[in-house]
């Protein structure tokens, strides 16, 4: 087949792999799969997903890397993954997981809404499989240590994964429907496909909007939007039940973001870090803190104030630390500290450190920090204001006694960091100050 491959038109290829795939995983066809294999490196066709990561895929927004897992908050450590599928497909039916596979390899893996009905028998038999392997665990140390070793908090990640998979349709045509993560904002036509989900789950059991909630929370930037949400429809259940719902969830909420916090908190990464990368992350945060602000409130609950006390302390800490601690530094250095005119690499680099303390200053006020920050947008003013005081007194001129090339060059890259750091206004009044005393 080596030969026809190179000859073959793109989509005549992609027909035939796709009908290889279907055929399934068997040694005869291994060899032409490798000839294709150059021309699918540059052809990337989705790849059919294999049986376990379908069956983990309505919860894939629960999972944290080993190093980030925290424990108790409903989230699922990825090293649990493997051996928790090696445990429940043995109690999967194997015609159910042929079936699922027979018909992944009819559909576009990008439809989400087709995966659900497809992996609906998977996910159903999931459940009572998750259930097994959870009173086994529960019943034989032996078996439980075997799999999964000394890991405590494992019942409660089954436990999490066996509630998502009874919702696993649902959550999957939800994702299907919404915009991809994470949500920023959402559509009037969003908000009503929620509630109706969280309606219809409720009024079969208000338990089961839970699971559901725990993903689209992980989803959004602004989580306070879905308990807010919460708070408006009415399920089913008693009011008591409802309260509880909406206390479990604003915890999960405000410690999943307090997670996140955590994650971010780094060494200050100097002239060498992604400030805009970090300002994005603390602005993130910052936003899904401040959405959660009137649910938090209304709960008077003193746990979950505290938590969020807690996370807006470690996202004023983290801006402070990584952004603003050393940023007046890296700009000077970017633009003044070298003979002659910056690069254009280094002026962009400068601009980054300046836009990036900026942003910070919007941050300020939800995170009370407004003092720091404007003290340091001040030095950082300075700085630049002296620099480029000192490099047009000795940069060479005109003939006729103006400003020369460099020096105008100069002039301008200071004002392009006063005009980010405090505004067109002031790079205007020293714009005609400056021109004036160096004609």
């Amino acid at each position: 087949m080596g030969a026809d491959v190179l000859r073959l038109p793109d989509r005549k290829l992609l027909q035939i792999y796709r009908l290889l795939e279907q055929v399934g995983d068997k040694p005869e066809i291994s060899d032409a799969f490798e000839a294709m294999r150059p021309r699918l490196t540059t052809l990337r066709p989705p790849r059919r997903p294999a049986l376990s990561r379908l069956f983990f895929l309505p919860a894939e927004d629960m999972l944290d890397d080993a190093l980030h897992y925290t424990r108790r908050l409903n989230r699922i450590c990825r090293a649990t993954l493997s051996p928790c599928w090696t445990a429940v497909k043995e109690h999967i039916p194997a015609a159910v997981q042929q079936e699922v596979q027979r018909e992944m390899g009819l559909i576009d893996y990008r439809d989400g809404a087709a995966i659900a009905v497809i992996c609906e028998p998977l996910w159903q038999a999931g459940v009572d499989a998750l259930a097994k392997v959870m009173a086994e665990c529960q019943n034989n140390l032996k078996y439980k240590l075997n799999l999964f070793g000394r890991d405590e908090d494992v019942q409660r990640q089954l436990d999490t994964l066996r509630q998502i998979l009874a919702v696993a349709v649902r959550v999957e045509k939800l994702k299907a429907a919404l915009p991809p993560r994470p949500i920023i904002d959402l559509a009037e036509s969003h908000v009503e496909i929620i509630r109706n989900n969280l309606i219809e789950l409720g009024k079969e059991e208000a338990a089961l909007t839970q699971p559901l909630l725990l993903v689209l929370a992980s989803r959004m930037q602004r989580p306070g939007e879905l308990l807010r949400m919460l708070g408006e429809v009415r399920l089913g259940g008693t009011a008591a039940e409802k309260e509880t719902l909406t206390k479990e969830m604003s915890g999960y909420v405000v410690g999943n973001l307090l997670r996140q916090t955590t994650d971010f908190d780094r060494e200050n990464p100097g002239i060498t870090g992604d400030l805009s990368s970090l300002a994005a992350a603390a602005e993130r945060l910052t936003d899904g803190l401040n959405s959660v602000n009137d649910t938090v409130q209304g709960l008077r609950d003193k746990e979950i104030t505290s938590k969020v006390k807690n996370a807006r302390a470690e996202i004023a800490h983290f801006v402070l630390k990584n952004i603003c601690a050393d940023v007046d530094k890296g700009l000077t250095e970017a633009l003044f500290s070298h003979e002659g005119l910056p690069s254009d690499e280094e002026v962009k680099k400068a601009e980054q450190f300046a836009m990036a303390l900026r942003r910070s200053s919007k941050l300020a006020g939800p995170l009370g920090i407004q003092r720091e920050v404007a003290a340091k947008i001040t030095e950082a003013r300075t700085q630049v204001v002296n620099n480029t005081l000192a490099t047009l007194r000795n940069a060479p001129r005109n003939r006729d006694g103006s400003m020369g090339p460099e020096g105008q060059r100069q002039m301008f890259n200071g004002l392009r960091m006063v005009e980010i750091l405090a505004g067109s206004d002031e790079a205007e009044r020293l714009f005609r100050e400056w021109k004036s005393q160096f004609r």
